[in-house]
């Protein structure tokens, strides 16, 4: 990426409080903790897990209802590092959880 990318990037990661991952995209961090909270894009009539990770040294929020990455994340101990990489779009949307150390 050109230094603009990099500058447009890091501005709209660190202003939010969820984490966005673009198709390909893979990030290091902290697993923190998860819960299950009320799908807000179908007024509460499914449930998704929101994860608590930390990247670059600030806690943000992971919001997702794949069952695969629920299942890839049980796996994972609190306070571990992790990479997650994001694979497809919209339906067709993967997740790929393995272990930074």
């Amino acid at each position: 990426m050109d230094n603009s990318n990099e500058v447009l990037k890091r501005f709209y990661t660190q202003k939010s409080k969820y984490l966005v991952l673009r198709e390909g995209e893979e990030v290091k961090l902290r697993f923190l903790w998860a819960e299950e909270t009320p799908n807000n894009y179908d007024g509460g009539a499914t449930t998704l897990i929101r994860y608590h990770v930390e990247v670059n040294g600030k806690e943000q929020l992971f919001e997702r209802s794949s069952r695969s990455l629920a299942q890839q994340m049980a796996n994972i101990p609190e306070g571990k590092l992790i990479f997650i990489k994001r694979m497809g779009e919209k339906g067709k949307t993967r997740y790929l959880v393995r272990m930074a150390e």
